[in-house]
């Protein structure tokens, strides 16, 4: 990618890609807020309601980018790119709160450790995303690549884990817990499959724009 490939960006543009931070910047928060919660469950349900309000705010930046790109003619990166990226973002914000409202709702007594190291594959699979979505701007390709293959390989270890948690669910003999806990495992599992969709739309733009 040259330098430069930006440099015809006018001013609503940088609205744009500010917003694009704003709601990758959400979704760390929230992965992190997710994860504290999977520590200490004594604080799952305060963080719940803290979870839902930040979902609500990605909602109302994902609709405002909608509406801008809509009434935009030119925008600082294709508008099938933006919608993609604002979309695969909602996505993982939607699966990391459904997740802790899961625990909620299903009276999750205690963690299991394959809940945590899938929810601290999540916590780095958002970083990297809000690293590359920050990335964007400046029009680093190589860096691009770099963000990308690290979310992916998030998304790849979290399949292992999930199979694995999986198959040791299915050793135990309470069927009501089996169903709550693969509940859990597949929403969170979720949240990290779209931040591969992420990855995929920002590995898009790089190799688009060279």
């Amino acid at each position: 990618m040259t330098s430069g490939w930006l440099s015809w960006v006018r001013a609503n543009d940088v609205e744009i890609m500010t917003l694009l931070q704003n709601q990758a910047s959400i979704l760390v928060k929230a992965a992190s807020v997710l994860a504290e919660s999977i520590s200490d469950f004594s604080r799952l349900k305060e963080n719940n309601t803290t979870l839902k309000n930040l979902e609500q705010e990605g909602d109302q930046l994902t609709h405002k980018l909608f509406t801008i790109i809509d009434k935009t003619f030119i925008t600082p990166l294709d508008k099938e790119d933006i919608s993609e990226l604002t979309s695969a973002i909602d996505q993982v914000l939607d699966a990391t709160y459904g997740t802790s409202d899961k625990l909620v709702l299903f009276k999750i007594q205690k963690p299991s450790l394959h809940l945590q190291e899938l929810v601290t594959l999540l916590v780095t699979a958002t970083q990297g995303i809000y690293k590359g979505v920050s990335e964007l701007h400046k029009g680093k390709r190589e860096k691009l690549l770099i963000h990308s293959k690290a979310i992916s390989k998030c998304e790849h270890d979290g399949d292992s884990v999930y199979r694995l948690a999986i198959a040791n669910l299915f050793e135990t003999h309470n069927a009501i817990d089996i169903i709550k806990l693969k509940e859990v495992y597949e929403t969170l599992e979720n949240a990290l499959d779209r931040s591969r969709d992420v990855a995929d739309a920002i590995e898009d733009v790089a190799l688009k724009y060279r």
